[in-house]
């Protein structure tokens, strides 16, 4: 509730423009060329973004390393604070 709340209290110019990049921008096939080591973190409950995503992702990223969220939705950094810290601080560590 508190994240979908911190949605509606954006600007709506700012989230139509958002909606629209989101849409229009076409970044799959450069996603091959990164080659940082990278961490996804998605939440498995993500009603926003499927997990699938997250997944194909981690697919097409090299180096890359995918940590599910069992309990959480779209906003992990949130709803499961204290592992989403403790992975990150991992990751970048």
């Amino acid at each position: 509730d508190w994240f979908f709340q911190l949605g509606l209290q954006a600007a709506g110019w700012s989230t139509k423009a958002v909606i629209e990049m989101l849409r229009d921008e076409k970044l799959y096939d450069d996603l091959g060329k990164v080659a940082a080591p990278t961490l996804i973190i998605h939440g498995i409950q993500d009603k926003v973004i499927p997990f699938a995503q997250a997944k194909e992702l981690s697919r097409k990223i090299r180096n890359s390393y995918l940590v599910p969220f069992q309990y959480s939705g779209h906003g992990p950094f949130w709803e499961e604070r204290e592992m989403f810290n403790r992975i990150l601080t991992q990751f970048i560590g």
